[in-house]
């Protein structure tokens, strides 16, 4: 654990400049979506100023982490610190893990930020709707934060652990890198979307789960769960290709 964290603080470092300045332009973007409402505009239109920056926020939040984790790979080649990486006395999945900890660390942060304020642009905007259950304030905001959690997780491993597999299988070749890199993308998305269905339906028996104080608000877990699975398969992949055909 000792040298996962230390590995860790070394990810965290060695990127703070990018990881800073994205997390201060994501909270930029939503601080100034929210201080739109106090600029006179009517409801309808101050809603569609604030929804375009806070739009710009999640789709900022959302498409950075596959890049992120890319150029942490990538850096190590670019700066020739790949060499010692190699050298360090510990298991390659274990550096490998620590970049993906550093990046769905940032993921994590840049997340809460931007379902705090769609929370709060929601309360400001149609409060009638939000608190229109007696008492029920507290349960809608856990239930608001709970379902953007679930798909911000579910998101998170699935696409940091295809970058992973993608990573680990570029790095096991000497030539062709990227082209191997964009065929594996391409497979691994097609396997995905192939096995959906039939997959969902397996996992059909996990049932669903209520995402308002409502009988009839509910959401099926099995797409989470084959998603999160999927992520978790490709991870590996690219752990194992990492650890033992990555080429120096």
């Amino acid at each position: 654990m000792k040298q996962f964290f230390a590995l860790y603080v070394k990810e965290l470092k060695a990127n703070r400049t990018l990881f800073l300045f994205l997390l201060l332009l994501i909270a930029g973007l939503n601080a100034y979506g929210l201080i739109r409402i106090e600029d006179g505009l009517d409801v309808e239109e101050s809603f569609k100023q604030i929804f375009i920056w806070t739009t710009i926020a999640i789709f900022l939040a959302i498409l950075s982490l596959p890049f992120l984790l890319a150029h942490a790979f990538n850096s190590e080649w670019k700066s020739d610190t790949h060499y010692q990486m190699f050298a360090l006395p510990v298991s390659q999945y274990k550096v490998i893990l620590a970049k993906v900890a550093v990046v769905a660390s940032i993921g994590f942060v840049g997340g809460g930020i931007v379902i705090g304020s769609l929370y709060l642009l929601m309360l400001a905007n149609l409060p009638g709707q939000i608190l229109s259950f007696d008492g029920m304030e507290v349960t809608l905001f856990w239930d608001f934060v709970f379902m953007c959690g679930l798909g911000l997780v579910t998101y998170m491993v699935f696409i940091l652990g295809l970058v992973t597999g993608m990573e680990g299988v570029k790095f096991s070749v000497k030539r062709y890198r990227g082209l191997v890199a964009v065929a594996f993308f391409a497979v691994a998305v097609f396997l995905f979307f192939r096995f959906f269905q039939q997959m969902t339906i397996a996992l059909d028996f996990l049932g669903q789960i209520e995402i308002l104080p409502t009988p009839s608000a509910q959401i099926a877990l099995a797409p989470f769960v084959y998603t999160i699975l999927m992520g978790v398969i490709f991870m590996i992949i690219g752990l194992v290709m990492y650890e033992k055909r990555a080429e120096i």
